[in-house]
């Protein structure tokens, strides 16, 4: 994680680089050379955003590639009792969705908790150039956003299992239907069948629409604190030119942080069913190839009397 935390640290210095020649641009003609350079930081900027995102990208896929041997290898060894009693649809979205949620986790949001605290700070330093009573009002306000992003966890995170849960569910409905179709049997009531999946479809619409409320508040905060950060300078009557700059900077910066905690749930209920499934017991030892080995006493060849013996 080391890469992308110096490269977030060199996004937020050309963050601010491009701030300071922005307000230095906004005090001259506009054929000053100033404003070239405030383009070229400011590209500078966006470079190393995509760079950023590569880098975190390989580290989740990498990452992922590991823990899917690491599974793979736990089933083929398992007890195959163990594995018989297991749903196959719950074993595929361990592989499918409890992966892909840790993936996101690692390429995504783990990166973004790391790298918007920086970004962040860059916005409080600039607040502080200007005004240290500025900067003591929008930390302020960060805290008081962060604080009302933290207690919205818990419901978020039981809105989350409640949508696994009902996701479970149908998917076990649906990989129990088709199993008995590969079998070669009709499933009986088909009418009754399509009944409980359309039940079982609402309930996970019912779940996905309640942590979507959830969910929206979270990432709607970042969107309300940048409107206050902004009022704040505005009411105080500080340089705007540049201070608009690294305002939009932070205000990505806490919406990553949203989409990190939004991610980070995920990644825990996710975690602790790959943890179920590494707990498989494993298979009882395979005594060695036994080698039938005939122990019995060689017949004796039959051999013909003589004649003197037979005499």
């Amino acid at each position: 994680m080391l890469p992308p935390v110096s490269v977030a640290v060199a996004q937020a210095c050309a963050t601010l680089v491009g701030a300071a020649l922005v307000h230095r641009a906004a005090q001259q003609p506009a054929a000053s050379p100033i404003v070239a350079l405030a383009v070229v930081a400011l590209l500078c900027a966006f470079g190393l955003e995509v760079a950023r995102r590569r880098l975190c990208e390989a580290i989740g896929w990498h990452e992922v590639a590991q823990v899917r041997a690491g599974l793979f290898r736990r089933i083929l060894r398992a007890d195959p009792s163990q594995i018989a009693r297991q749903r196959h649809g719950a074993l595929l979205q361990v592989f499918v969705g409890d992966l892909s949620a840790r993936r996101q986790w690692l390429s995504d949001g783990l990166p973004r908790a790391a790298t918007a605290p920086i970004l962040v700070a860059a916005l409080l330093a600039w607040a502080a150039a200007q005004s240290p009573w500025l900067c003591a009002r929008i930390a302020t306000l960060l805290l008081l956003g962060m604080a009302a992003g933290a207690a919205l966890l818990g419901p978020m995170s039981r809105a989350v299992r409640e949508v696994r849960r009902t996701r479970g569910r149908l998917s076990a409905f649906a990989s129990d239907t088709i199993a008995e179709m590969a079998d070669g049997a009709v499933p009986p009531r088909q009418r009754a069948r399509l009944r409980r999946l359309r039940r079982r479809s609402d309930a996970l619409n019912r779940a996905a629409l309640r942590r979507a409320w959830w969910t929206g508040t979270l990432r709607g905060l970042p969107h309300l604190l940048t409107s206050l950060i902004v009022l704040v300078v505005l009411l105080d009557g500080g340089a705007i030119s540049g201070t608009v700059v690294v305002i939009g900077t932070a205000g990505l910066a806490l919406n990553d942080l949203a989409r990190a905690a939004e991610l980070w749930i995920s990644a825990r209920i996710s975690a602790l069913r790959i943890r179920r499934l590494m707990r498989l017991p494993k298979a009882p030892p395979q005594p060695d190839s036994l080698v039938l080995v005939d122990l019995a006493e060689p017949r004796h060849r039959f051999r013909p009397a003589n004649r003197q013996d037979c005499a």
